[in-house]
């Protein structure tokens, strides 16, 4: 009988996570119409929606949450702990991966890419969008999500960059620290640490409303340039090449159980209670949308770093259900 219980309860979790995937990916539904139908120049609007996604939305974002959250001892150390352990999860990975993909002797120039691909996931286009539909009206968890964002636009500026370039000059330390998400965290701490927010000031709710209205903007936004991408994609290019799977195996299935792993040796010094749903569905979330970014402007074809987001963005409809009913 408990047997039984337990079946039903892992079902329903697993369904849970599913029914929220499925919802996320509905937005991109009117992206990927609309881009067949060629209302518009694709180029120009995926680079529209993604100048607005990184200087207005995310920004907005992290203002969002810090500013709906009341200070606690307790979840300053919750943001630190998601901050240390982002950089130590993608380090481990992007090192890790870097040395699987030597195994394969026509991958040396491109072996940086699919080492970025494996570390750094889209946790900032699809991770809060998630985030937002699993944990409505938590903004807890969307600060956490923010703090995180802050280590991986530390380590992709620098580790990141460098993988993929093997250059030192292309490592952008003003880049790393002075980006729009870096930029709203150091106004929006303070504010946070000494509790001005709209928890207190209550009198304040139209501005509350104006950048909940811009927060909220990012889950449409993003998956509608999802839709868009995958419009663009020819699903025969994502069957050609193994080291696509690879890749996207690390990224998927090798980083959210080394998340989980990373996860109970915290444990021992910390609770890891409130901060581990978010840890692990950053980890299993699909390859960053940047890495497209960080190939062009390095003179590199950029059509490998399109194969592994959409291959990983397909695939993680099925894998982010499981590491979320198996880790969380």
């Amino acid at each position: 009988m408990l047997d039984t219980i337990f079946s039903l309860k892992v079902i329903a979790m697993y369904v849970f996570a599913l029914e929220n995937v499925g919802l996320l990916l509905l937005m991109a539904v009117p992206g990927f119409i609309i881009a067949k139908l060629k209302k518009f120049d694709t180029e120009q609007s995926i680079k529209f929606i993604s100048v607005l996604l990184l200087y207005v939305c995310q920004p907005f974002v992290t203002f969002n949450s810090f500013l709906n959250t009341e200070y606690k001892v307790a979840v300053l150390y919750n943001m630190i702990a998601c901050f240390i352990f982002t950089l130590v999860l993608m380090t481990i990975i992007a090192l890790v991966t870097n040395l699987t993909m030597r195994l394969f002797k026509k991958a040396d120039n491109m072996r940086g890419v699919f080492s970025y691909a494996g570390a750094f996931g889209n946790i900032g286009y699809l991770c809060i969008p998630f985030l937002q539909v699993l944990a409505p009206n938590n903004q807890e968890v969307i600060l956490y999500a923010s703090t995180a964002i802050v280590a991986f636009n530390l380590l992709t500026w620098t580790l990141g960059n460098y993988l993929i370039t093997r250059d030192l000059k292309y490592i952008s330390i003003k880049k790393a620290v002075l980006n729009p998400q870096m930029i709203a965290f150091i106004i929006a701490l303070p504010l946070f640490l000494f509790n001005i927010n709209f928890v207190r000031y209550t009198s304040l709710e139209s501005l509350k409303n104006v950048i909940r209205l811009f927060a909220d903007l990012v889950g449409p936004l993003a998956m509608t340039l999802v839709g868009i991408k995958l419009a663009e994609t020819k699903i025969k290019d994502l069957f050609i090449d193994p080291k696509l799977y690879v890749a996207t195996m690390f990224k998927l299935i090798i980083s959210p159980i080394t998340a989980f792993l990373l996860l109970l040796l915290l444990s021992l010094f910390m609770s890891t209670r409130d901060i581990q749903l978010n840890l692990i569905t950053l980890a299993a979330m699909p390859v960053a949308n940047n890495l497209v970014m960080f190939c062009s402007i390095s003179n590199i074809d950029t059509k490998v770093a399109t194969r592994l987001i959409m291959l990983s963005t397909i695939l993680s409809v099925i894998t982010i259900p499981i590491a979320l009913e198996l880790f969380v």
